[in-house]
């Protein structure tokens, strides 16, 4: 990743709305870490919403690059929960509990931004992996979930990563996917293509 992109991911914009698809494992690791610990240095919530697969290596990474993982979470600063366990929560015969949904993240989001010391304004970041798994069973659902956590963010002011797994070269998210966010790294490439935020739901290239 080029200096263009990890600077989205360390500085994103205060209520930014991130697209990160992938192909390389270790790649998708390495933009998690830098998103989460450019976050804990300044001070920010950080919500980790994670793959069973990715939780453990995310959390040994971070503790390797000095992190104490497990007394950010016993702070309140680092919240971390799997995508299987939320979206077991959420989808009930394949529809998205949208109340549920909002009230559990939104807790989430309040219990992050008290433990950084402003329960009102307190930065908080999240990285989420539920949009990557849904996407593979149901596109109208992983659209539904991203218009949703667009709302989130309006309502709560807080920045989001979103990352989704491509399967190969063929592979890509649809434009309609794209569109709902308000910055792109372009997917394992030495060229990270950077976005200017216009309003939640359309992407104005800048190159």
């Amino acid at each position: 990743m080029n200096a263009n992109g990890a600077a989205i991911l360390s500085n994103p914009h205060p209520c930014g709305h991130i697209v990160y698809p992938y192909t390389d494992e270790g790649l998708v690791g390495q933009a998690v870490c830098l998103f989460t610990s450019a976050g804990f240095r300044d001070r920010e919530g950080v919500i980790l919403i994670m793959s069973a697969d990715h939780c453990e290596p995310i959390k040994v990474r971070l503790q390797v690059e000095g992190f104490d993982v497990g007394a950010y979470e016993r702070s309140g600063q680092l919240t971390c929960v799997t995508t299987e366990d939320l979206l077991a929560k959420f989808m009930m015969d394949g529809i998205l509990n949208e109340d549920r949904f909002r009230d559990t993240i939104g807790g989430f989001i309040a219990r992050a931004r008290a433990s950084v010391g402003n329960a009102k304004t307190g930065k908080v970041r999240v990285f989420g992996e539920m949009v990557s798994q849904l996407r593979s069973t149901s596109l109208p659902a992983t659209t539904r979930l991203e218009e949703l956590w667009n709302e989130i963010i309006d309502t709560h002011s807080v920045s989001l990563l979103c990352t989704y797994a491509l399967h190969n070269a063929d592979d890509h998210i649809p434009k309609e996917l794209v569109d709902l966010h308000s910055h792109s790294i372009e997917r394992d490439c030495p060229v990270a293509q950077s976005v200017q935020m216009t309003s939640p739901g359309s992407l104005r290239f800048a190159v």
